[in-house]
């Protein structure tokens, strides 16, 4: 049982860096300058950030399944590096709730008639999905650290 909720733990976190990472692809691809541009960014944007809202929620939920199930074994005696370690993926899931938050906001902004603000939304919307993979992906990798403490 245990296993397999690290497993769902892990899949929440992959699926919401693989979105981020899918958008960031896409967009720098296909670029903001044009009209097509925008049209893709402004409908993929939306999906993204609610596939960030249900993995975020997902996580939450499994790792405190997951943290649970760990307090059970151990007779909720954890090491220091453990605690450390978790309240450091903690600190890295708020920040990005932050990221996340702020991507909802930028969101309506692509609507805007003005091209240069709704260009200004896309490269917004780039670069917090970029932090969504570089805290995301320090998560996972602080999660395998977890796992060995």
């Amino acid at each position: 049982m245990r296993i397999t909720i690290l497993w769902i733990h892990a899949v929440g976190g992959v699926a919401w860096v693989g979105a981020a990472t899918v958008f960031v692809i896409a967009a720098g691809a296909i670029g903001l300058e044009d009209e097509e541009g925008l049209a893709m960014v402004r409908r993929i944007a939306p999906a993204i950030n609610r596939v960030g809202l249900a993995a975020m929620l997902f996580i939450i939920v499994s790792g405190a399944v997951s943290l649970y199930i760990a307090g059970l074994m151990r007779g909720f005696a954890f090491s220091t590096i453990f605690m450390e370690l978790l309240f450091t993926k903690i600190v890295i899931l708020l920040a990005m709730f932050g990221v996340l938050t702020a991507s909802w906001r930028a969101e309506p902004r692509l609507a805007s008639s003005d091209p240069s603000q709704a260009q200004s939304a896309g490269r917004r919307l780039i670069v917090l999905n970029l932090a969504v993979m570089g805290l995301g992906a320090t998560a996972l990798l602080l999660g395998l650290w977890l796992l060995g403490s």
